[in-house]
């Protein structure tokens, strides 16, 4: 029997490549500055040669302790990856700006479990109630599919996770593997400042369109399994 119109079930809705507009445009203007800042005069040498501000331990601890602050409230994490990249270089930066995305995610997983529900705003409340079949019944997948999708709220995954009983070790892991590929993409990008290079921008332009289109792929995996997924972005 066919159901009539208005009663049909909607069909499960589909990520497509619109959400990645807002991630291309952040991506193309930290390309943009990134090109701006290497060109003023002095400043390659400043971040190069030391002694400088961000050189030394002291420098280092400071660098984490700010950029974790930064992440913990879900400011965008794609501005301490180019800060780390523009101050220490590829290797050390993506090291030190995983070390603040990492520490900063668990801030906001801390507050989730601690605040729980009750004290959450009414509209927050309702959105961790879309998240709460999928975080609660796959959290590792969970959390690494919104993770890699270059869209939506990480300060809002770290609440739900720590707010649905998502076990902390599974947490750290997800959001680390989820986390490096945009991370190594914007420290590129920053690194360019230092020594300029047309294959980094090449190369964080091949890891991101990798990155967005494994997390739309799973993205999509998760929506056919679970329908109540339809709506919920990271």
């Amino acid at each position: 029997m066919i159901l009539p119109h208005a009663a049909q079930p909607a069909p499960p809705a589909r990520p497509t490549l619109r959400v990645l507009i807002r991630p291309v445009l952040l991506l193309v203007a930290f390309v943009g500055f990134a090109a701006v800042l290497g060109r003023l005069p002095g400043l390659r040498h400043m971040l190069t040669a030391g002694p400088a501000l961000h050189s030394g331990v002291e420098g280092v601890v400071i660098f984490i302790l700010a950029a974790s602050v930064f992440c913990a409230f879900g400011l965008p994490r794609q501005a301490v990856c180019f800060a780390a990249g523009a101050a220490y270089g590829i290797g050390a930066g993506c090291v030190l700006a995983t070390l603040a995305t990492v520490t900063g995610c668990l801030c906001g997983y801390g507050w989730g479990m601690w605040a729980g529900r009750p004290r959450m705003p009414a509209r927050l409340v309702a959105t961790m109630a879309r998240l709460d079949g999928f975080v609660r019944h796959e959290p590792f997948a969970s959390v690494l599919t919104l993770r890699l999708m270059p869209v939506g709220s990480a300060l809002l995954l770290n609440l739900a996770s720590g707010m649905l009983g998502v076990r902390v070790m599974p947490f750290m892991l997800a959001t680390l593997l989820g986390s490096l590929p945009q991370t190594v993409v914007f420290v590129l990008v920053g690194s360019g400042i230092r020594l300029q290079g047309p294959w980094r921008i090449g190369v964080a332009t091949v890891l991101f369109a990798l990155s967005a289109l494994v997390g739309l792929w799973l993205m999509r995996r998760v929506r056919m399994r679970r329908p109540d997924m339809a709506r919920v972005s990271r």
